[in-house]
């Protein structure tokens, strides 16, 4: 099968409106994606949210419109259009004027969308989707799988809970955030390449070319909607937010809801307000080949609508991987001098009218690194997102089997053993993995990592397969991944003191 040409003559270089391109190089790996992709693709299989048909569906009572997961995704990687955030030079591998490049990602993924109320499939400008498995969802309630899917209003997913003080002074208990992510359709090819398949979905297919890096293409993009179960009472600043109706856990405090049984997980009609938007973006001239950015609501600005309120919080793209700890903050509590962080640009007038007493809602990440209001403060935006793979890994250090080892505490010593630490904050280039542990890329997408998460979940267990059906292949690897990882931990605690008849003493 031909290949890419590797004559230089493809990597013809050209300037335009101050901005240097890739411009037959771009071409010619667009052409090979499509030209290896697979174009037997089943499409419309997977479900739209939790426990569709299984005692998951609206009650009688409910009148209102029911999600339908956008899924019949290209066959064919779509052109580039014209995106306006093209137009914004770039220079250290990041853009020159941040703050307008951060706000054309926002126009771009509002349009259309917003007279949609982010029903995709209604957009007039372009097509949207949305990423498979995610109606059986286990990123927060690991102990009770399914149990954070979508629900069936707005196909929202469960997600990080807040705890009481996290946004506000008067916040005295949890807040359950809720969220969307909507993709545009070069991002769309890749995941419907992994899930081409919907029974036998190949994680190594985000790029069909198995040379190459696998990631999206350049110019795909997403958008996140975030909303909350927190009220006016607890948060002042989310007056005159935007309010929709959504079926969430009738509790909000995790604690309570994870000691079970399942029917602590019941689930009814609710509002909640949307107060944290996520974008981000491939693209090449980035030192990772990522920019990701959020806005966060603030109903004391002065737009016209819930969206025009939604306030810059801040963009990177890349995490300053030489930046210690110590050499931003002057303890765990700060405070924190950002100059060094050189790889993103903070939004420093919103921190802070958004820190003020009794406001908590700046929230800034590891080290003054950016993270939205409703993230986890120990993290990063790009630092989270850089884990996405296949198998999933944690995505924070104090997640991992070594920050138990190393007793990693963020809150009281996030100083300490930074040689560990940072490997969280790295730059990890667009398509490679993060960890040795995985086999695969997710590039930068945690609800694809998520997803395939999800379909193991549900799918791998044999005893739980059609017997007429062939067990899926990606079943079969994890389970030599799994051998493989065991393997490498019995070695290591295979001892040079000899045993019986001289074989060297292991330890179980």
């Amino acid at each position: 099968m031909p290949r890419r040409s590797s004559t230089c003559s493809l990597a013809v270089l050209f300037l335009l409106s101050g901005n240097l391109f890739l411009g037959s190089a771009s071409a010619d790996e667009d052409a090979v994606r499509n030209q290896l992709a697979r174009k037997d693709c089943v499409r419309g299989k997977f479900k739209d949210y939790y426990l569709q048909g299984q005692g998951g569906d609206p009650p009688a009572s409910y009148s209102g419109r029911v999600f339908k997961l956008s899924q019949n995704y290209p066959n064919q990687l779509p052109p580039m259009e014209d995106y306006p955030w093209l137009k914004i030079g770039f220079k250290n591998g990041g853009p020159v004027d941040p703050q307008t490049y951060l706000q054309a990602l926002l126009d771009y993924g509002l349009e259309g969308n917003v007279e949609a109320n982010f029903y995709v499939e209604d957009n007039k400008v372009r097509k949207w989707y949305g990423m498979p498995w995610m109606d059986w969802n286990t990123e927060v309630a690991s102990d009770w799988p399914g149990t954070d899917g979508r629900e069936f209003v707005h196909g929202f997913t469960h997600e990080f809970d807040s705890s009481g003080k996290t946004l506000s002074t008067l916040q005295n208990d949890f807040a359950d955030t809720w969220s969307g992510g909507y993709f545009n359709d070069r991002a769309a090819f890749g995941m419907g390449q992994v899930y081409c398949d919907p029974d036998n979905p190949k994680p190594g297919a985000l790029n069909p070319d198995p040379a190459a890096l696998n990631n999206f293409p350049n110019g795909s993009f997403i958008i996140k909607l975030l909303f909350s179960t927190v009220n006016e009472p607890q948060l002042p600043i989310v007056k005159g937010a935007l309010e929709w109706q959504a079926n969430v856990f009738v509790n909000d405090d995790p604690s309570w809801r994870n000691k079970g049984p399942i029917s602590r997980f019941a689930r009814a009609i609710a509002t909640i307000r949307l107060i944290q938007i996520d974008v981000s973006v491939r693209d090449d001239r980035s030192i990772t080949g990522w920019l990701l950015g959020t806005f966060g609501y603030d109903g004391r600005s002065h737009g016209e609508t819930p969206w025009k309120r939604m306030v810059p919080l801040g963009i990177q793209w890349g995490n300053s991987p030489k930046v210690t700890f110590g050499d931003t903050c002057a303890g765990p509590a700060g405070p924190c001098n950002r100059e060094k962080l050189t790889e993103q640009w903070i939004n420093e007038q919103a921190v802070k009218d958004l820190a003020t007493a009794p406001l908590n809602f700046d929230h800034l990440g590891y080290g003054g690194r950016l993270a939205g209001p409703v993230d986890n403060a120990k993290a990063s935006c790009m630092g989270c997102h850089q884990t996405a793979g296949y198998p999933t890994v944690p995505i924070l250090p104090e997640f991992s089997a070594n920050g138990s080892v190393l007793k990693l505490d963020a809150a009281r010593q996030p100083g300490t053993n930074q040689s560990f630490r940072m490997m969280y904050y790295g730059n990890v280039p667009s398509g490679v993995v993060f960890s040795d542990t995985q086999l695969y890329s997710s590039d930068y997408s945690l609800q694809l990592s998520m997803s395939l998460q999800n379909f193991i979940s549900l799918r791998c267990a044999k005893n739980t397969q059609d017997t007429h059906a062939p067990y899926p292949g990606i079943c079969a690897q994890l389970l030599q991944w799994s051998k493989a990882q065991r393997k490498s931990i019995g070695d290591l605690l295979t001892f040079g003191s000899p045993g019986q008849k001289g074989a060297p003493i292991r330890s179980d």
